[in-house]
């Protein structure tokens, strides 16, 4: 969108991280947005000619929003609580009239719990490793997990609650695991046959019917010593010596195929829109199976997966920005075209 087309006011929505996780230990806050983040979601919405109005999403976020005169948002906000807390802020805006980049309420309260995507995704012809929710750590455990296994916190982002621990190689081991997770998070804990292939993370851009999927990014692990290698929450933090970022990853044609295939089919299952990152892993087959969805992608310049995704394929941090926004302009412009001829 060029400049003299543009000129809207858009909310930038987001939550402020006040703890430090990689000072601190403390992962509370690990999902949210530094002050050098959102400046530079700011400087890169306001590069295609727009002014930019801060929203925090406090408690306090419907009255804020309701009065800032906004034209449109640009929804970065987790939420606070709650298995649903990211759908807080778009069924907030969706209330107000108010249009924002991303998927809708539906989507992300979906895309949050890992299980229910996974259900999704089946049903869609992508498949995923052998899976349980244990709420307790008693339930029965299916033949069909397999050891090692992999448990997380069902409803969580940024690899929270995912370490070097989470791999785990007996029932009793899968058990104790799972009940401690269970009560640090507050949540189910999701329990996975590990899948040993390659690892790949792919970056979708678009409307909802047409997205565009841009070149996969793979997660190359480097630690001859282990045998069952994650992508997990100190990956996060910081580099490793032990991980390497290839983007874009070198494919044969077939298993480009399968990716851009299953990355449009879990897109539009979900009904994602605007941007998502989808992350993958291979089977012992070489069959691209789903690990999970997310609608709400980290967006630090030059650290974030989906970042080093679009700077891989070319596309600068102001064209990520713009492609994001675009769809969001054209659906907030069809809006007060739509109340003009009313």
């Amino acid at each position: 969108m060029s400049k003299r087309q543009s000129g809207l006011v858009v909310g930038l929505i987001f939550n402020l991280k006040r703890i430090d996780p990689k000072a601190t230990g403390d992962d509370a806050e690990a999902e949210y947005d530094s002050e050098k983040t959102i400046a530079a979601i700011e400087a890169g919405i306001a590069s295609h000619g727009h002014r930019v109005v801060r929203i925090e999403a406090t408690p306090d976020f419907p009255e804020k929003v309701r009065h800032s005169g906004i034209d449109f948002a640009f929804n970065l906000a987790e939420g606070v609580r709650g298995r649903a807390r990211e759908a807080v802020v778009p069924a907030v805006l969706d209330l107000y009239g108010i249009d924002y980049t991303g998927s809708d309420a539906t989507t992300l309260a979906l895309a949050l719990d890992k299980d229910l995507t996974k259900r999704v995704a089946r049903a869609a012809k992508v498949p995923s490793a052998p899976a349980i929710v244990m709420k307790t750590g008693k339930e029965r455990i299916p033949r069909a997990i397999t050891y090692p296994a992999v448990v997380k916190p069902n409803a969580e982002g940024s690899s929270k609650g995912v370490t070097k621990s989470s791999v785990v190689r007996s029932e009793a081991e899968l058990r104790e695991r799972a009940t401690e997770m269970a009560a640090r998070y507050k949540q189910g804990a999701l329990v996975e046959s590990f899948l040993p292939g390659r690892e790949f993370t792919v970056g979708v851009l678009g409307d909802a019917e047409r997205p565009t999927v841009l070149p996969p990014m793979e997660l190359v692990f480097i630690d001859p010593g282990n045998d069952a290698p994650i992508y997990h929450y100190e990956h996060k933090l910081d580099f490793s010596p032990t991980l390497r970022y290839d983007a874009p990853a070198e494919l044969d044609p077939a298993l480009k195929r399968q990716l851009d295939t299953a990355s449009k089919r879990v897109w539009k299952a979900l009904g994602c829109r605007d941007v998502a990152r989808i992350d993958f892993r291979l089977d012992a087959k070489g069959r691209v199976n789903l690990i999970e969805v997310n609608p709400l992608p980290g967006m630090t310049p030059d650290w974030s997966d989906l970042c080093l995704i679009a700077k891989g394929a070319g596309m600068s941090y102001e064209q990520l920005i713009g492609a994001i926004i675009a769809p969001a302009v054209a659906r907030a412009k069809a809006r007060a075209k739509g109340r003009d001829r009313g």
